[in-house]
This record gives structure tokens, C-alpha cells and sequence, in this order.
């Protein structure tokens, strides 16, 4: 019997095998025991994968979650961000428009006022040469008088262009302000919705920590609960064999009972020893060399003992220390 690394591990799928043929056919015996083992096994390594499976359900559901969230709050934002363009792009126009028509007012008025103005001119200075006759007025009085009408008009027109720059002027500032105002607003309102998004931003990403957190918390407990009913099944597993092995020590070997049967329920006890010791040490953390040298010195210790509670004889014994000692290598 030799023992190699093969199938049917917990974890990796490190094992042994017993390649020595006995007349049973089989290799590495099929008693009950050994398919309790094999059976827990499985159960151990397909309970640890649905949790791990379990864990990543639930990420893979707090990252949709938060994906989809993220895209709805992108979506609001952007919404909101262009209804505030948009509604500070209303406010611009509306103060233009009204500075448009203001100006518009102005101008008109100061244009009615000149012509107003010529036209009063142009009626006096008509009117004039016989008002001067009527009044005896001649010589220098005349020019005197016709050059306070040419003055009088020029005075009027330099009032309406100083009032008409006034009234632009406080139409100006008016729309500055309004552009001010309306600009303060504006940003007061993106930084506002900037800050609630960010807020909100970070409650998402918080929610998703947590779910992370949460899944891996289960996930730990889960695979706690697992490990230690394993290890307890595993106990009872280890006791059984105790039991089996003492009660085969005192088993008599009747004629029908051949020492070749003995072999083959000694070489299936000292798999369970071999394959538990090799499991016990990949529980606690140590390497695949770490199990199998494990595993060769349990199974050893058994065979050592197990002359001394004349399970087999000394000649069986050193044909499977010889097995032992050469698979450590």
C-alpha cells in the first residue's frame, strides 16, 4: 500500500489513495466509515461554497442597488442643474428686455423732445423778423435777439441729451443689478443642490460599505457555524473509528474470516486515520506538506499501535511503514 496525493480533499482536492490491490478489487476500501468521512466532506466543502456563494449574491446586490441609485441621483442633479441654467437664462433675457424697452422709451421721448425743440426754433425764427418790425426793432437788437433763439434751442437740446444719458444710465445700473442678483442667485442655488447631491452621494456609498460589511459578516458567521459542526462531526467521526479499531483488536479470525479480509479492514481504519489527520491540519491552517506529513505520522502512530494491540503483525506493519515513509519523500 502506498499513499499518493489524489481526489476527494475538502477543500483543494488534496488527498490519498490506497493503490494496493487487495482481493476485494477495490482501492482505499469502501466501509462505512469511509464513505461517512467522504460524505462529510463534501457536505463541509459544498456548505462553505453556498455561503461564499451567498456573500457574493449579496454584494453583487448592494453594488446593483447602489449603481442604480447613483444613477438616479445623477439623473435628478442633471435635471435640476439645467432647470437653474435655464431659469437663470429666463431671468437674463427678462432684464434685458427690460432694459431694451426701457431704453427704447427714453430715446423715443428724448428724439420727440429735439424735434420739438427744432420745430419751436424754426417757428420762432420765422415769426421773428416781423415781431422785431412790429416793435421798431432793428440793428444790433435784432441780432441780439436772434442770437438768443439760436442759444435757447442749443440750451434745450444739451438738456434732453443730458436726461436722456441720465435716464440710460439708471436703466444700466438697473440691469447690472439685476444681472447681479440674478448670477448670486444662481450660484447659491448650484452650490445648494451640489452640496445635497454630494450628501446624498455619500449615504449611498455608506449604504453600500455596510451591505459589503454586513454580507461578510454573515459570511463569517456562516462559515463559523460551519466549521464547527464540522469539526465536532468530525470528533464523533474520529471516536467511531477508535471504537472500530479496538473492537476489530478483539475480533477473533475464525476460518471463514482470512487474514487477506483483515488486511483490507485494517488498510480502510488506517485511510480514516490518514485522511482525518489530514484534514485536522488543513483546518488549523497549515500547507498541503504541512497535512501530508501530518497525516504520514498519524497514520504511523497507528500502525506502530496497532501491533502492539495485535491489530496486524509485525511483517504487515513494516510494509506500511515502508509505504509511509516513502510518500513523505
Amino acid at each position: 500500500m502506498a499513499f499518493v496525493e489524489g481526489t476527494g480533499g475538502p477543500v483543494n482536492g488534496s488527498g490519498w489513495k490506497n493503490t494496493g490491490k487487495t482481493q476485494s478489487g477495490s482501492a482505499g476500501g469502501s466501509g462505512g466509515s469511509s464513505l461517512d468521512l467522504s460524505w462529510l466532506q463534501n457536505l463541509y466543502a459544498q456548505q462553505q461554497a453556498a455561503a461564499a456563494e451567498a456573500e457574493r449574491l449579496r454584494r453583487e446586490a448592494a453594488q446593483q442597488a447602489y449603481e442604480r441609485s447613483m444613477a438616479a441621483l445623477n439623473a435628478a442633479y442633471n435635471g435640476q442643474i439645467e432647470a437653474l441654467k435655464n431659469n437663470y437664462n429666463s431671468t437674463l433675457g427678462q432684464l434685458q428686455s427690460d432694459y431694451d424697452m426701457g431704453a427704447a422709451g427714453v430715446n423715443r421721448n428724448a428724439d420727440n423732445a429735439l424735434q420739438q425743440a427744432y420745430i419751436n426754433q424754426m417757428m420762432t425764427l420765422k415769426s421773428l423778423p416781423q415781431q422785431l418790425a412790429a416793435q421798431g426793432i432793428g440793428g444790433g437788437a435784432a441780432e441780439s435777439t436772434l442770437a438768443g433763439v439760436y442759444n435757447n434751442y442749443g440750451n434745450s437740446r444739451n438738456e434732453i441729451d443730458v436726461a436722456r444719458g441720465e435716464s440710460l444710465g439708471e436703466l444700466l445700473a438697473q440691469l447690472n443689478a439685476g444681472r447681479n442678483q440674478a448670477q448670486q442667485a444662481y450660484n447659491n442655488q448650484l452650490s445648494d443642490a451640489q452640496a445635497a447631491r454630494l450628501a446624498y452621494e455619500m449615504q449611498l456609498e455608506q449604504n453600500l460599505a455596510n451591505a459589503v460589511a454586513d454580507a461578510a459578516s454573515v459570511n463569517y458567521d456562516r462559515q463559523f457555524e460551519i466549521s464547527s459542526e464540522y469539526l465536532s462531526q468530525m470528533a464523533k467521526l474520529q471516536s467511531q473509528m477508535a471504537t472500530a479499531a479496538q473492537k476489530a483488536s478483539q475480533t477473533k479470525v475464525s476460518a471463514s474470516n482470512t487474514q487477506q479480509s483483515k488486511s483490507v479492514q485494517q488498510s480502510q481504519l488506517l485511510e480514516q486515520v490518514w485522511r482525518s489527520a489530514w484534514q485536522n491540519a488543513k483546518n488549523t491552517g497549515g500547507s498541503d506538506a504541512d497535512a501530508l506529513q501530518a497525516a504520514n505520522a498519524a497514520a504511523a502512530q497507528y500502525v506502530v499501535e496497532g501491533v502492539g494491540n495485535k491489530l496486524f503483525t509485525k511483517s504487515e506493519a513494516n510494509g506500511w511503514l515502508k509505504d509511509i515513509l516513502l510518500n513523505r519523500t
